[in-house]
């Protein structure tokens, strides 16, 4: 089964929404040759712009979040690759104004006509895309997408728009993981 579409009367529905207050920290691992604040305008990832026409910054509500999104997405994989881990850091991320994102998990999903297959699904992310263009069109003007992470459906992670790069800043960065960290 594929993922829907957005529905053509989505500028209409009325999302649920959650609001990143001034303060709060988000969690990412990210490739640390570069910057760890990166919105990525590539089609290679499930939640871009279809036609690279705006950046998205994947960030987690907690570290374990941001670790499945990194490295859990080889299924049973049950160790870390040492080149993959050697090619990774991790960064805090402080927001210093209020982002409102949409959420695609939960009842949000059904508000929204979407199922969870929308951010759940693997290749191809034409589908993903297209929602991600979408929500970022809603008459709300949201800062980004709310969903759970396909390999850990209980951590919250977020998909930002560029638009909402101006409220995100660097606080901690951790460049050399080890064994250990984790």
């Amino acid at each position: 089964m594929t993922a829907p579409l957005p529905p053509p009367d989505l500028a209409s529905r009325d999302p649920v929404l959650i609001t990143l207050e001034p303060g709060e920290i988000l969690h990412r691992f990210f490739t640390s040759a570069y910057n760890p604040i990166h919105f990525d305008r590539t089609r290679d990832s499930r939640l871009n712009a279809p036609d690279a026409s705006y950046g998205v910054l994947y960030t987690a509500k907690d570290a374990r979040g941001a670790f499945a999104e990194t490295f859990l997405r080889e299924p049973g994989r049950t160790l870390i690759p040492s080149d993959l881990l050697a090619r990774k850091a991790y960064v805090r991320l402080r927001i210093t104004n209020h982002l409102v994102l949409i959420k695609l998990g939960g009842p949000g999903l059904a508000r929204m006509g979407a199922t969870a297959e929308v951010v759940h699904g693997g290749l191809p992310y034409d589908v993903p895309q297209a929602w991600s263009s979408a929500l970022r069109d809603h008459p709300i003007r949201a800062s980004g997408i709310a969903y759970y992470a396909r390999h850990d459906d209980e951590a919250l992670c977020y998909a930002i728009y560029g638009h909402a790069a101006a409220a995100i800043v660097e606080e901690y960065r951790e460049a050399q993981l080890d064994r250990d960290w984790f």
